[in-house]
Parts: C-alpha cells; structure tokens; sequence
C-alpha cells in the first residue's frame, strides 16, 4: 500500500486543504454568477458544493443566498409533478432530466443545514429550508431498485436524516424500509455495482452521512455494517502494486486506467499517494472522518491471495479476482446488466497508475480503448463512452479464464453502432511479444495504419513484463455470417502505450450471432527467461476442446491448477442454459476460500431476526405441497411486511409512498426434477391491481419473466398461476437442484398471505 501522504503536501490533503482548493477553483464560477447567470453546463451538484465549502471554509457567507436561489429556479416547483423537488443536473436543461440529482445534492445540503447553521446568515438558512422540504418529498418520490446500489444508499440515507431534521416520522420511516432493503439484498446477492471505481464513492459517502447525521441506532448499526463490507471489498481488490482497484469492475468510466471516484477516498486513508484526483471528489470523501478496519490491511498485503464475490441475484453474476504480487486476473461470471461501462476480463500489472490496464472490451464503434465519449443518459445527456453488450459468460479457475461473448442483433441495434469487434487490450510488453513460438517486434504505427500481425484461431500470443506474462487464446471465433473471423494483433500508435488483439466479426451477410471465446492465462514470477520458456510452453501444450454452433457453445480447457469450462445454449441470455466450472461463488465475498463478507450483516436486524428461506438454508421442495407465508420470505422494496389483527401478515406494495418495483424472494433446493404449481392467498381488489410477475432462475438456467394475472378477489382467496392470459393453470419444469422463486410486483396494493408450490401428479 502507498504510504500516508507526504508531509511536504502540508495540509494540502486534509479537509481545509481541500475545501480551500476547491473553493479557489470556483472563482471564475462566481464572477459569471455575479453578473448575471451560471454558465449553462453548470451542474446543481456544483452549486452545492461550492456552497458546502463556503461553509467549511468560514469564508463568503453573503454568497450562499445567491447560490440558494439559483438551486430554487434549479428545483421542480410543481407539486402535481412526480419529479416535485427534484433539480435540473445542469443549468442548460431547465427541467428534471435525471431523477439522481436530488439524491447527490440533498447530501451537501444536509451537510450544510446540520454542521454549519449557525455560520449561515439567516435569510438563506429559510432558502435553505425551503430547498430542503421540497427535496425530502423529491427523494420520498424517487423510485430506486436495492440493486442501483450507489442511488438506493443516498436514497435510503436522505430519506433518513431528512426525516429526523424534519421530524417527518412517514419519511424517516421509509429511510429505514429502503435500507433494511439494501441490507437483505446485499446479505444475500452481494453489492450489485460490484467493484466500482466510479460508484464505491458515494456508496461510502452516503453510508458516512448516515453515521455522521442519523439518529437512529439501527441506521446507525446498519450502515457502519455495509460501510465495513464495502471497505472489505476495496481492500481486498486493491492492487498497491499498480496503484488502483483491480479486477473486474462494473459500471467504470475509465477503461484504459480503471481510475475513479473511490481513489479520493483511498488518498486519504494513505492507500494511495497523493496524485491528479480532482478536489470536488476529494471534497466529498474528506467530509466524515470513519475509517476502514486496520485488519483490512494485512489482508491487502496477502499475496497470493484469491477473491471471490457474489453480485446478483442470477446465478452467474459473481466475480473471482486472482491477486499476485506482480499480476493480477479477473472475471466477471456475466455481463452487467443494463450497463454498457462494465470491464468483464482484466489483467492487472504493476506500475504507475498512470499506464494502462490490460482488459476485453465489446466494441462497435472502432472505439477499442472508450474514449469517444457521446450524450447518452435520454434527455439527461451525460457524455459516456459505451460499448456493446453482448451475451457474455465466463469461468476462472485460478491464474487461467475462459469466456465466451455471443453478439445478439438487439445488441447490435445502437445507432452508434457502424462495426463489430471484440478486443483484448494490453499494455505495451516491456519483455517481449509472441505468436506462438515466434517473438515479434511490431513497428510503430498509428491511427491510420496501424502495424498489425496476423494471428490463427486457437494460436497463441504471449506478453511479457519482466516476472510477469500473459498469453491469449482466440479459440473460436466467428463473423455474422458464419465464416471464421479474422484476428491480428495490432499497434495503432495510441497515446497509452497499450497494443490490442482485435476480432473482427462484422460482415455484410448478417445470417448469425457471431461469438468469440477467448482463454487467458497469466505467468507469475517467472524468474528468468528459462522459467518463461517452461510457463509459455504449458501453455502452447494445453489442450482446449470447443463445439460451436449457432444453438450452443461448449469450451473446456485445461487451467494450470484445475479445469475451466464453460457450456451456453440458446437463447442466450434469459431462457437459455448456462453452466461454468469453477461454479460461480454463492458467498457475498470471499478470500482464500473463507466467506468474510456475508458475516459483517448477520448479526444485525432484520438479518438476525429473519427466519425464512436463505441461499444458505433454502426451502426444500419435494414430492409434499411446500407452504410459505409470504411474510416470512425475502421481501425487498418496495413491497413491504403489513400485520393486521383481522389479516395477520402478509406482503403488499403499496401506493403511497410511490416506491420501485418490489419482490419476494424464495431460495429452493428442488430434490425431485418435476412440474410444479404456484399458488397463493390473495387479495386482487379491482382490475388496476390484479396482476403479479413471477421469474424463476437456478443454477445454469434463467426463466423468462411471467404475468401472472389474477381474478379479481376483494377477499382473501387461493389461486392458482396461469401465466400470460392462461386460463387453466401453468406448470412449472423446475430441475432438481437449487434455484430462487422471484414474485414481483406489476401492480400495487395486490397482497400476498402465502405461497405454495405442489408438485404435478
């Protein structure tokens, strides 16, 4: 790990350090502010910001009611409006564009409002208020997912201390629902914006706001719970060699680097030297002064060291990093889903963070390397960089990995999709190139002509970094009408210093969904050019079996250790069959084979107290009808728990306040392969709120989702799922082995009591 910052910065690297230099850099800001308006692409974030540092500062206070009153034009007005109290993002867009800005902005103005009121003049503390009565209702009226991990956090903890500020016991309340909501989702699935270099940041943020600001014991348990987690994590998947957070990540705005938010809070923890992170990150990670364990740094300096991570709830949407002294390798199991920003397979060296990383990038747009960023994001026009996003399964088996990308035609239906490519980045080899046995030099080249080198499907490239190397294994790969495709390695003179293995898929003749399976493996310590030699031979010497067609793809290589293997069926993707080897991890997050992760929440609330089905005690479901109170399962926002002394408990998602689409969640161990019924005790009070979904997924297979569409029964009734518009019932082929009931809800205020499944005679 880096040391502690140098004593030469002074205080540079403490909070007043920061808040004067970012303070400082928003003088130019002010001058247009104080002549008039903002300038367009001024975000409401930033005007919070200067603000909060204002106050921390001591300094400028008569600016606070101009900046206070630009927020309020900023603001949605309209209580008619579902985005009532929410903000613009920028100045430019003049109305809601991105429901999140209320979520990043009430942070700062809490911060203000609870450390600094006594520093702020009196008539913008009342503009202050005002803004923050019509956020509490803007954040009360943002449907957030558990899953949209950094969003649901703010979400959870605005709702929370604005609640307590406000004496608002409904708002506080909700807080609390939607954090119980993030706490059993994550007992069980893991962080699902797993290993974010963008979005661990304000995941921590909004944890250290509850800690720093909430009353409540139970928040206050609970986010110190996650916020340990979420420190595991970051410790555990620092690589201090190369100065960044390794492996695959979800959700990352710098392909080439993996740099991100969170390094601001590594800066101050001293796991980083001081560098180029910028001061309004800096800001907000400086503001709370909690700590990570000091345990978490002897686990980062254990090397070798195997991490292994759940972040979903489908069964291959887990992570498995290997960790050396002198490289790393990583995968993802499955593609993030609904984001084009994920890094799958990474290899990870030593070195500035400055040089790139080495990672498979999904690319349609001639764009190997992410960085032709374009307005994304609907109305909201965030510049990002996305890439495709194929099918995508991979396997990891210690120091070798398999993956497989299959390019279906939605996922080739971008606009700003002209080409079909699949590439593996790779830092420029210090020590030497290969293909096959035969060492390389390739001459520069540049954008324009890049200086490639052909390479065959199935042979192999080696890179070399003094004790470190990687080889590449193409080995099958197909363009979109069935040919073979083409593959070179190539130097296109980019400013990183990274060469690419690029796989060209696109062809006029667009008869399949043409796929790519490439096997890595990575040297570690390779001593001397002997030792090399030996590495790079077994690897050459390893044998790959592959059957390919446009149904199914079954790969199995023999890994140095173990063997890696993988096996999808069409369609791929929900409806098809997926089975990887090593199986994906089922633990919230591992080391060495030991679950560390799951444990930080078991012990509290609702955790403790919950008795029904888990991924570790399952239902069991056999030849004998299985009973569930639905009350009982895993019930995440927004459905929640009601008690009734007439109705006893049972499960509902109300109306009021508007929430995301909530779920009852039921593990299953199945010992009997058979057709099962789903039934359930109902209320269906009218046609608006008579229908449910119903998802089953298991271990290598993920049913579509299903309507389930109820009689319409004001009272308590038994009914029985036909799915769609059946009107007989719909069995349910379930294989032997475990997998999870998923009921989710379409429409509100439908209750659940109990839940059945009963075997088909």
């Amino acid at each position: 790990m880096a040391a502690d910052p140098p004593s030469g910065k002074g205080t540079a690297w403490t909070l007043p350090g920061i808040v004067a230099a970012f303070a400082d850099r928003q003088e130019g800001l002010w001058r247009q502010i104080a002549q008039g308006e903002p300038p367009p692409a001024t975000a409401s974030r930033v005007l919070f910001a200067y603000a909060l540092a204002l106050c921390e500062s001591g300094k400028r206070p008569e600016r606070l009611a101009r900046l206070f009153d630009l927020l309020e034009q900023m603001q949605e007005r309209d209580p008619a409006s579902d985005a009532y109290g929410n903000l613009w993002w920028t100045w430019r867009h003049g109305q809601v564009t991105d429901r999140n800005a209320v979520e990043f902005c009430a942070q700062d103005a809490l911060a203000i409002r609870l450390r600094h009121a006594a520093f702020v003049p009196a008539d913008a503390l009342g503009k202050l208020d005002t803004l923050l009565k019509r956020m509490a209702e803007g954040c009360r009226r943002h449907r957030v997912p558990v899953n949209y991990t950094n969003i649901a956090i703010l979400n959870a903890s605005n709702l929370i201390v604005l609640g307590e500020l406000l004496e608002d016991r409904s708002l506080r309340d909700e807080g609390l629902l939607r954090l119980n909501g993030i706490c059993l989702w994550t007992w069980q699935f893991g962080t699902a914006e797993y290993v974010s270099p963008t979005y661990y940041a304000p995941d921590l943020n909004g944890l250290m706001a509850i800690r720093q600001f909430a009353r409540s014991e139970q928040a206050q348990a609970q986010a110190a719970a996650l916020f340990e987690l979420l420190w595991t994590d970051i410790a555990l998947n620092w690589f201090a060699p190369g100065e960044r957070l390794a492996g695959a990540h979800s959700r990352s705005y710098d392909y080439v680097r993996g740099q991100g938010a969170v390094d601001g809070h590594a800066v101050l923890q001293g796991w980083l030297a001081p560098g180029d992170t910028d001061e309004f990150e800096l800001l907000h990670s400086a503001m709370y002064d909690f700590r990570p364990p000091e345990r978490l740094r002897q686990w980062n300096q254990r090397m070798p060291r195997l991490v292994r991570q759940r972040w979903g709830i489908n069964y291959a949407e887990s992570r498995t990093h290997a960790v050396y002294p002198d490289i790393t390798l990583s995968v993802a199991g499955a593609g993030y889903p609904a984001a084009r920003q994920d890094m799958p397979l990474t290899v990870d060296l030593p070195g500035s963070r400055r040089l790139p990383r080495c990672y498979f990038i999904a690319d349609g747009r001639q764009d190997p390397y992410g960085t032709w960023r374009y307005p994304t994001g609907g109305a909201a026009g965030h510049m990002k960089a996305l890439h495709l996003t194929p099918f995508w399964a991979a396997a990891q088996a210690d120091r070798d990995a398999l993956a497989v990308a299959v390019y279906r035609p939605a996922d080739l239906s971008d606009e700003q999709t002209f080409n079909v490519q699949s590439h593996f980045v790779f830092r420029a080899p210090t020590d030497g190139l290969w293909i096959g046995r035969r060492r390389i030099d390739l001459p520069p080249g540049v954008p324009d002509q890049p200086s490639t080198a052909p390479v065959e499907a199935g042979q192999a490239v080696f890179a070399r970094w003094g004790s470190a190397a990687a080889a590449l294994r193409v080995v099958s790969a197909s363009r979109q009408d069935g040919a073979p495709a083409t593959i070179r390695v190539m130097d296109d003179g980019n400013r990183f210093g990274a060469l690419r293995l690029t796989v060209n898929h696109r062809a006029a003749d667009k008869r399949v969904d043409p796929h790519i399976v490439l096997w890595v493996r990575i040297g570690t310590g390779l001593a001397d050019d002997a030792a090399f030699a030996a590495w790079q031979s077994g690897f050459e010497n390893a044998h790959a079996e592959i059957a390919a067609d446009e149904s199914r793809i079954v790969c199995r290589a023999a890994g140095e250790t173990s063997v890696v293997a993988l096996s999808v069926e069409k369609p791929f993707g929900v409806g098809g069959r997926i089975e990887l080897t090593p199986a994906p991890y089922d633990g919230v997050l591992g080391l060495d084979g030991r679950e560390v992760g799951r444990p930080v929440l078991a012990s509290l609330e609702p955790m403790r107290s919950f008795k029904g089905p888990t991924l570790d005690a399952p239902a069991v479901l056999d030849e004998r009808e299985l009973t569930l109170p639905a009350a009982d399962c895993l019930v995440l926002p927004g459905m929640t728990i009601v008690e009734t002394a007439e109705d006893g408990a049972y499960v509902v998602q109300p109306d009021d306040p508007p929430r995301g689409r909530g779920m009852i969640v039921v593990p299953l161990r199945v010992t009997r392969a058979g057709r099962y019924l789903l039934s359930a005790t109902v209320k269906a009070p009218n046609p608006q709120s008579d229908s449910l979904f119903v998802n089953v997924s298991g271990r290598g297979f993920q049913l579509p989702q299903a309507q389930w569409l109820l009689r319409v029964s004001p009272s308590w009734q038994r009914q029985t799922a036909g799915f769609e518009r059946a009107n007989e019932p719909s069995p349910i082929d379930l294989p032997a082995g475990e997998c999870l009931l998923i009921v989710q809800t379409r429409e509100t205020n439908v209750s659940i009591r109990t839940l059945y499944l009963s075997p088909v005679q």
